[in-house]
């Protein structure tokens, strides 16, 4: 940058070269405007974004996996009249307690889309409440998957973010994890 500066002190005068003040104006300019972190990370959320194409499979359906805890669950959706299957049998049977179903349908009633698709699920592994959230996961990117503008509601309600607490391991010379045996005295 300086030879071509000092380049340009010899040049002076002749028509359509900035002077070399003019430059030096331009490159203070160009150092003050440069764009904060915030700004950046920003715009290349929006190039992504822009990316995002929707992902349909031959039959038409979207796919979605989701895992918690040691559960591990695989969703399609596809338009139909509200259909919830979960291994082959409806989810009213196979998760009794209101408050699970509550959880699987939440990401539709965040989407404004209750109803609206057919859902068919095979989870495995874990107990009951890892298997709901391992569905939850997975129908949320499912929905993502077929219409990419509903990312920004899922990912404010925090329903694409994979939970990752899992089972702390057993320590050596305690009886769980940090529970201890009970203190003798002799």
């Amino acid at each position: 940058m300086l030879d071509s500066l000092i380049a340009l002190k010899d040049f002076e005068g002749i028509e359509g070269l900035p002077t070399l003040g003019e430059i030096e104006d331009i490159r203070y300019e160009k150092s003050r405007r440069k764009s904060t972190r915030a700004e950046m990370e920003r715009q290349k959320q929006e190039e992504i974004a822009k990316a995002r194409v929707r992902q349909v499979d031959d039959n038409g359906r979207a796919y979605g996996t989701g895992r918690r805890k040691c559960s591990i669950a695989r969703v399609w959706i596809q338009p139909g009249e509200g259909n919830f299957t979960v291994n082959e049998k409806q989810f009213d049977v196979y998760f009794p307690m209101l408050d699970h179903r509550a959880a699987l349908l939440r990401p539709f009633s965040e989407t404004k889309t209750l109803g609206r698709f057919d859902i068919d699920c095979t989870v495995k592994g874990g107990g009951v409440s890892g298997q709901v959230g391992a569905i939850q996961l997975g129908i949320s990117r499912a929905l993502q998957n077929w219409e990419p503008d509903l990312r920004p509601p899922l990912r404010n309600a925090g329903f694409l973010t994979r939970d990752s607490r899992v089972v702390e391991r057993k320590k050596p010379g305690k009886a769980k994890a940090r529970k201890s045996f009970q203190w003798v005295k002799r």
